[in-house]
């Protein structure tokens, strides 16, 4: 079934007016309580493709605490998150 809602005797500046302030407090409460963001979690093979390195690599850094991995029944994950914070700069 179709709804339809006919506006009469508004102008385009009113009915803008009207969406605007509908919309303003909605829209405000986004920007001073944003939603957190869920972690993302990596395979093993993403993670080695992302840091350009073999399986075995990323096994012996995971081995070494280079970097954190994490088991769900017999799969491994990465979060994302630590992934980016395990890479250091290096000044020359």
């Amino acid at each position: 079934m179709i709804n339809i809602t006919q506006l009469h005797e508004i102008t385009p500046e009113e009915l803008l007016d009207l969406i605007s302030k509908g919309l303003k407090e909605p829209l405000q409460e986004l920007l001073t309580n944003p939603e957190p963001q869920q972690e993302k979690y990596l395979t093993r093979k993403e993670v080695s493709h992302l840091l350009s390195i073999s399986l075995p690599t990323l096994g012996d850094w995971v081995k070494r605490g280079l970097i954190q991995s994490y088991r769900i029944g017999n799969r491994v994950f990465f979060k994302a998150s630590e992934i980016d914070a395990s890479l250091k700069q290096i000044k020359f």
